[in-house]
């Protein structure tokens, strides 16, 4: 079945252009957001919660454009799979490569810190030939290896490469004499039984909880942090501002990279809302009593 999906379906429908693709968005989105509904009352409560000085109707809209630029991200996903290298290229300029060329220049490695904003996805693809470093992210399994193995496979195959979450401590400790850039994705909901080591802030006017991998990582090392922000340009048509999140991460105090990196993402979703990932649940954790 899964062979068939991909074969059959995605495969054949990431041979057309976006332009021909767009009309399928937009059926995509009367279904989901109309008919289906589909997290519409979590997509809703965030963006309230978020802003809560916004009326109804203004949380409609909010929700309204987001669902269509995610099903834009459907579509441009799909895309992927065969989009050239000169395609992603042209559809994500990165207006300061510099900001990071320097520090390949010194012969440092850097960790890039991104999100669920923009077309995160394209990134994989239309990165690493705009910038000096490697480019390596981690990435944690899909409950399906098929489409594991298919999707590690589209965003590698121009030069990205991808880590398991469980073997970056090997894999950094491997690479250390080689320029890499480590991708961290920091507005995902941590393990929160799990994981020991997480960062209490306010984030979009709640109580939010995140795994500061990132920082941990910059900190140990003693590397740079860039925040990679992507912005929305058109449909289809992305642009990425590096912001340099510090150069001397040992010299700061414990989360204050984190809540750095976090601003950043803030102000993005402040000022173009409909961008970010709001159907993903990423306040269902509450902070233990100390008591």
């Amino acid at each position: 079945m899964n062979r068939f999906l991909y074969y059959c379906i995605i495969k054949p429908l990431s041979l057309l252009p976006l332009p021909v693709l767009y009309p399928l968005s937009s059926s995509i989105y009367y279904l989901i957001y109309y008919l289906l509904g589909y997290r519409r009352k979590v997509v809703e409560e965030n963006i309230q919660n978020a802003f809560p000085d916004y009326t109804k109707s203004e949380v409609d809209r909010i929700a309204k454009l987001f669902y269509r630029h995610l099903c834009d991200l459907v579509v441009e996903s799909i895309r992927m799979f065969s989009m050239s290298e000169a395609e992603a290229v042209r559809r994500l300029r990165v207006r300061n490569p510099e900001l990071m060329n320097q520090f390949f220049d010194q012969g440092k490695q850097v960790v890039i810190v991104g999100s669920h904003y923009g077309n995160w996805e394209i990134t994989s693809i239309g990165f690493p030939a705009q910038l000096k470093h490697k480019i390596a992210s981690i990435f944690s399994k899909l409950k399906n290896p098929y489409f594991t193995r298919k999707i590690t496979e589209s965003r590698s195959r121009y030069g990205s490469e991808l880590i398991l979450k469980d073997r970056l401590p090997t894999y950094y400790e491997e690479e250390r004499s080689r320029p890499v850039a480590l991708g961290f994705i920091a507005d995902q909901s941590p393990n929160y039984n799990k994981n020991k080591n997480l960062y209490w802030t306010t984030f979009l006017n709640q109580e939010t909880v995140t795994a500061p991998g990132a920082e941990r990582y910059a900190v140990k090392y003693n590397l740079p942090v860039v925040y990679v922000q992507i912005l929305k340009q058109r449909r289809g048509y992305y642009e990425v501002e590096l912001e340099l999140v510090t150069d001397d991460p040992q010299s700061l105090a414990p989360g204050e990279i984190t809540d750095r990196h976090l601003r950043c993402l803030e102000r993005l979703i402040i000022r173009e809302p409909q961008f970010w990932l709001w159907s993903h649940r990423r306040w269902k954790h509450k902070r233990k009593s100390q008591s």
